[in-house]
């Protein structure tokens, strides 16, 4: 089933692009790939986290539809 709201979406690519460290058989450039995709996982948990600082909500789950 697809995400319905922005909480259930960034659980989605948290799970999908896991934070990981690199295998010792990576190339420089999968390494590069791999974390650029966590980047962008980590930048919506991040502007999430300031939405509900400002607020005031203390929910884990974003419930903003998508």
């Amino acid at each position: 089933m697809a995400p319905q709201t922005v909480g259930e979406l960034v659980d989605l690519l948290d799970q999908l692009y896991p934070s990981r460290c690199p295998d010792l058989h990576d190339t420089d450039r999968e390494i590069w790939y791999r974390t650029g995709q966590r980047s962008v996982v980590e930048k919506c948990i991040q502007m999430i986290s300031l939405e509900e600082e400002d607020d005031g909500d203390d929910n884990e789950d974003n419930t903003h539809p998508i």
